[in-house]
């Protein structure tokens, strides 16, 4: 599908629609994966970045195992990884040091600290790319093909419903809303029928989209985790 694009960030988005999972866990895994590419090719060697590492910004845990994968897609090494990597471990054992020998309230004081991280640049960078991308599919929703495109997409539930605080009452959204309602009605009534249909006695009348709502639920609540290869940026 091709959607009428006027900039950038309807071609990205069209994209995203096009790769079949919930569009906006596509935009958000691309802008952080972007964010982490950016970090390993610009900043491994700026020590005023490495030296605010666990002070001002930081990785969450799952952005601090994806920092490797990064710096193997671009350079197929880990050396960029590896020196960040210690940096931010540095920081981290810093605050520890001074707990050593300690008692009482002090050392739970700077136990307190050692938890305390700032946060994540990855997940803000993916926050800016969603809200983006949240606006604009709103924007669109008065463009039949646009329109068209957004009801049918699968979204994930928290996504649908951070959309559908966007659009608020918007008459144009209306019937988006109502289309993605009912898949989600329907998939709940799949999700019964698997259920009824899994006695011994019963599983002959066990339909295919019975058999796969488990599998579609678990997209619906938990996201769209196996985001395709093709959506990360490439040095």
């Amino acid at each position: 599908m091709s959607l009428p694009a006027h900039d950038i960030v309807d071609v990205r988005l069209s994209a995203a629609i096009d790769l079949g999972g919930c569009p906006i866990c596509v935009v958000r895994a691309r802008s952080e994966s972007a964010m982490l590419d950016s970090i390993i090719a610009e900043h491994v060697l700026d020590i005023p970045f490495r030296g605010e590492l666990e002070r001002t910004k930081a990785f969450c845990r799952r952005h601090l195992r994806e920092l490797v994968d990064a710096d193997r897609r671009g350079s197929g090494g880990i050396l960029g990884s590896a020196i960040l990597y210690g940096a931010m471990l540095e920081r981290r054992l810093e605050v520890l040091r001074g707990a050593v020998g300690g008692r009482g309230r002090g050392q739970r004081g700077k136990l307190a600290a050692a938890r305390k991280r700032p946060p994540c640049v990855a997940c803000e960078q993916g926050a800016v790319g969603v809200a983006t991308a949240l606006g604009r599919l709103v924007q669109r929703a008065d463009d039949a093909e646009w329109s068209e495109a957004t009801a049918s997409a699968p979204f994930c539930l928290d996504d649908l419903i951070a959309l559908w605080s966007e659009a608020g009452d918007a008459p144009a959204f209306a019937p988006i809303a109502g289309r993605q309602l009912a898949r989600l009605e329907d998939l709940r009534a799949r999700l019964e029928g698997f259920v009824d249909h899994s006695a011994h006695d019963r599983r002959d009348g066990l339909t295919d989209p019975e058999r796969h709502a488990a599998d579609e639920a678990a997209r619906v609540l938990g996201g769209t985790a196996d985001v395709p290869p093709e959506v990360r940026r490439r040095r």
